[in-house]
């Protein structure tokens, strides 16, 4: 493992917001139970005030609604479309024990042509907009239409066309807004608490090497490198609000 002055090395960088936000509040913890203790370096109480209120601030930021009418609005509307769906589906389904030899005729057409299309309303924004716009063209086929009209399901059609409508109505909307967006306070702040953060650390373990007989400095390192290690090698797994373009649902 690396060493840089006894400082396990940590991509930072990783980490998202509540896990980044978590490291600094446990290492200011740590270096302000050491500088109450020791009462050494005045750099330290400077240094913590600085990282106290950045870090304040930093973490309202973490628990501000960031959903807003437009996102509402697209997770409404691609539930609508979903039920939409669903229900066209279901309903095609049901006729799936009818003997009859039109009705059963029909049946296995659009059964045949939905089968295509199983799972697409757990797909992404995208995949699923193009894989019911295309199903919306192809059940405008006749042959699809006969099918339609002799299980009574054209109403249950125009229903999916009017949601995938303001699906996508919602989405043109969401899209305009990030376009639009002012970047987040909490970049700046997270950049401001790196900061902070790196030089306590680098100071830290510099006074730790020239200075090896005071060692409260190497115990306070040593356990600054404790709370280091259990960020590492951690994998993120995201699944938030979609960026531009929309992502995941």
């Amino acid at each position: 493992m690396k060493l840089t002055y006894g400082i396990t090395t940590l991509d930072t960088k990783t980490l998202d917001k509540s896990e980044f936000s978590q490291l600094m509040t446990e290492s200011k913890e740590a270096i302000a139970a050491f500088n109450k203790a020791h009462k050494v370096e005045s750099i330290y109480t400077s240094k913590l005030e600085e990282m106290s209120q950045h870090l304040t601030k930093f973490q309202e930021g973490l628990h501000q609604t960031k959903a807003s009418r437009l996102v509402t609005s697209l997770d409404q509307t691609d539930r609508e479309r979903d039920d939409a769906l669903g229900t066209l589906t279901a309903l095609v389904r049901a006729f799936s024990r009818v003997k009859e030899t039109a009705t059963k005729e029909a049946y296995d057409t659009l059964a045949g042509l939905l089968k295509n299309y199983a799972g697409i309303a757990a797909a992404n924004y995208e995949k699923e907009t193009e894989g019911i716009n295309h199903l919306l063209q192809e059940l405008k086929k006749s042959t699809y239409q006969t099918a339609l009209a002799k299980l009574h399901l054209e109403a249950h059609v125009e229903s999916l066309m009017t949601a995938q409508k303001r699906f996508e109505e919602a989405y043109k909307e969401r899209l305009t807004e990030l376009k639009g967006k002012v970047p987040s306070q909490s970049k700046q702040l997270r950049i401001q608490l790196q900061e902070i953060y790196d030089f306590l650390l680098d100071f830290t373990a510099i006074m730790t090497y020239a200075y090896p007989e005071r060692t409260h400095y190497a115990d306070l390192r040593d356990q600054l490198n404790t709370i280091r290690s259990r960020y590492k090698k951690r994998k993120v797994v995201k699944k938030t609000e979609p960026t531009q373009p929309e992502g995941q649902k």
